[in-house]
């Protein structure tokens, strides 16, 4: 059962981060498809990153890699589709990458606390 919780965000993981660059740069104009991106790098991918550290969090134990995940496909995903060379990218997958951890320490200490707390 747990393990269909890694594999389902994995594939929600590769649609995010290796399919929509593809998909923007290759069907949206040249003028939509410059905002669309910078929409993908600066919104979606980011509370991405977010989501998934925080879910992430909850079973830290077991899926603690997909942020590392997340960030490699990102990698791979705009190496592929724009230009490889480029070295940005690797900047942009590291505060990825350092979003989705904190998140994940965040989510793991909110998970912590809230059966601590008794109902009245």
């Amino acid at each position: 059962m747990k393990n269909r919780h890694v594999i389902r965000w994995t594939m929600i993981t590769v649609v995010v981060m290796l399919v929509l660059p593809f998909a923007v740069a290759r069907l949206a104009s040249e003028c939509s498809g410059m905002a669309l991106c910078m929409m993908l790098f600066f919104i979606v991918n980011p509370a991405y990153s977010a989501i998934l550290g925080f879910r992430c969090g909850r079973d830290a134990g077991r899926m603690w890699s997909l942020p590392v995940i997340s960030a490699i496909l990102f990698l791979a995903g705009t190496w592929l589709t724009f230009d490889i060379r480029e070295i940005w990218f690797v900047v942009y997958a590291s505060v990825y990458l350092a979003i989705g951890w904190i998140a994940m320490v965040i989510g793991k200490y909110v998970t912590k606390k809230v059966p601590e707390q008794k109902n009245y």
